[in-house]
């Protein structure tokens, strides 16, 4: 009997252990950042194609990605930024790093989208979207009423000569509150290959605010 009480207190510890474990962590509907933040120290060490910056300077894995971008200009040609998109998943990877996590109960991917759609704030952050945006119209919803869609946590701009994403990616508690940010992948592409643009922003608190802005990182 003392042997199967001892057992039994030893799976009520792991399974305490294994819901912590899940409350701790960031929900990630991403599957290729689910797959890399599961094999942190490898994704983060990876080497990836070479990222050139102003002045002749390489990246070639997620730490020397952000000592330069630390220091320098990334290279604006459009074969460099197509490689940009590759070191997304370090911005990621930083960002949930330092974060924790949130229970999943309180995450609802369904809606993130369409709350993309008609919230987020054009203006405040870099983009190919960013000088079309004024006063009266700074969403995708409202810049491009019919040429617009969202399905669960992505947003998207489909027109006939350009293509804008926004995906949430990771949902963690990364400043210094108790509500819920999103990390955000933006892809930023023209049909004819001219321009491409890939970048991560984080959201903080959208559940308390009406409208959202969106904070570039890294900054």
């Amino acid at each position: 009997m003392k042997t199967i009480h001892i057992v039994c207190i030893l799976c009520l510890v792991l399974v305490s252990c294994t819901n912590m474990k899940l409350q701790d962590a960031p929900y990630i509907p991403n599957e290729e950042l689910a797959e890399s933040y599961e094999n942190f120290n490898d994704s983060f060490k990876k080497t990836r194609s070479s990222l050139s910056y102003i002045g002749g300077h390489i990246a070639t894995d997620c730490q020397t990605y952000f000592d330069l971008t630390s220091m320098y200009e990334i290279d604006e040609t459009i074969h460099n930024q197509s490689v940009k998109s590759e070191y997304l998943i370090c911005d990621a990877l930083n960002i949930l790093s330092s974060s924790t996590g949130v229970p999943r109960e309180n995450v609802n991917i369904s809606s993130m989208g369409e709350a993309l759609l008609i919230k987020l704030d054009l203006r405040s952050f870099s983009s190919s979207l960013y000088r079309a945006s004024d006063e009266n119209s700074h969403t995708l919803k409202s810049l491009y009423p019919q040429n617009t869609s969202s399905v669960g946590n992505i947003a998207e701009l489909n027109a006939e000569d350009w293509t804008f994403t926004l995906e949430v990616v990771a949902v963690a508690k990364i400043n210094d509150n108790s509500s819920p940010d999103w990390v955000i992948w933006v892809l930023d592409e023209s049909k004819s290959g001219n321009y491409r643009g890939y970048s991560t922003l984080i959201i903080y608190d959208p559940e308390r605010h009406e409208s959202f802005k969106a904070i570039a990182y890294p900054k």
